[in-house]
This record gives structure tokens, C-alpha cells and sequence, in this order.
């Protein structure tokens, strides 16, 4: 399975809702989450959403309004 990155936040709430919508809406999400658990945001690092080719789309749509 081919997977898109769609989208990113160094935010641990906003990709709570991102991860959310996607659920929601019916759409499997992998994530990877780069950030250093000791500071949790403070020294950078970011979480990832990636969705199989033919979800990225509609992923899209559905998270536009949270970049």
C-alpha cells in the first residue's frame, strides 16, 4: 500500500483531531510521531498523518480547515 503524508502539527491536541475526523469519516491513518516524549513539543519534532493513495483526497478536505 502506497501511503500520502497529509499532514503534520507539532501539536499532540490538533493531531488528536485530525486523527478524529479521519476515524470518523471512515478513512485508516498511520502515524509517526517524532517528537522527544521527555518535553513533548518543547525541543520540536513533529506528528505525521499518512493515509493510503486513494483516501489522500478526501483526507485532505476533510482536514483543511486544522492547518
Amino acid at each position: 500500500m502506497d501511503r500520502i503524508k497529509i499532514y503534520t502539527t507539532n501539536e499532540q491536541i490538533q493531531a488528536m483531531d485530525a486523527k478524529h475526523i479521519l476515524s470518523e469519516a471512515g478513512i485508516n491513518y498511520f502515524e509517526i510521531n517524532k517528537m522527544d516524549r521527555s518535553y513533548a513539543g518543547m525541543l520540536g519534532g513533529d506528528i505525521e498523518l499518512h493515509v493510503a493513495k486513494e483516501d489522500a483526497e478526501k483526507a485532505l478536505e476533510l482536514l483543511a480547515d486544522l492547518k
